[in-house]
């Protein structure tokens, strides 16, 4: 028997060689042929499996990690949340004392206003009793003088009318009258302290001058 030509066969990383000896079994082949495809697909099969492991633990390390980050946002904008509405109480808390303040401040301004207006009042009343009092106090100095006047006057009488009883001379009341009205000049002095202007002091001088 004459040896035929050998050739190779490649297909998906299988290599063999065909020697086609009447004697070789065919099926021999098949199983060789057979055997080589089922090596292929286990170790495609295994990279396959090694490559979608792979895929899927760095899916969930991918995933796992976006939850946490979800979670830690979740979190953050809870928080935030909670402090927005923190904020907003304060805020209105703020805004009803604003209000309070300016509705206090309005009573106040109003009762101040009422108090200004009474102590004014109480004010001019007082400068009209001032003004009241100065005037009778005027008065009663004038009328004080005059009173005071009347007394030297007829103190200068009396003391005329003696001298004349002592002297033992003839006279008539209206003569000593005239003749003490001739004879005396009554000077009197009054001295006023003032202070913010009103009067604290006053003091009265009276002489009687005889010519």
């Amino acid at each position: 028997g004459s040896k035929g030509s050998t050739k190779p066969f490649a297909s998906s990383g299988l290599t063999m060689e065909l020697d086609a000896p009447k004697s070789q079994d065919l099926s021999k082949i098949m199983a060789d042929i057979r055997a080589q495809y089922d090596e292929l697909a286990r170790e495609n099969r295994e990279e396959l499996d090694k490559y979608w492991a792979q895929q899927i633990e760095e899916s969930t390390t991918v995933i796992t990690t976006q939850t946490s980050e979800i979670g830690e946002a979740e979190m953050t904008l809870t928080e935030l949340r909670r402090t927005a509405q923190s904020l907003e109480i304060n805020l209105d808390s703020m805004r009803n004392l604003k209000a309070s303040l300016e509705n206090s401040l309005r009573e106040v301004e109003t009762r101040y206003a009422m108090q200004m207006e009474q102590l004014n009042g109480v004010l001019l009343h007082l400068e009209s009793e001032l003004s009241q009092t100065r005037a009778e106090g005027q008065r009663q100095a004038q009328e004080y003088e005059a009173l005071l006047n009347v007394k030297v006057k007829l103190e200068a009488e009396i003391a005329t009318y003696r001298r004349l009883l002592e002297d033992g001379e003839d006279f008539n009341l209206s003569d000593a009258l005239d003749s003490s009205s001739s004879m005396q000049t009554i000077q009197k002095t009054t001295t006023r302290k003032i202070v913010d202007g009103k009067v604290v002091s006053e003091t009265n001088d009276t002489k009687v001058l005889r010519r």
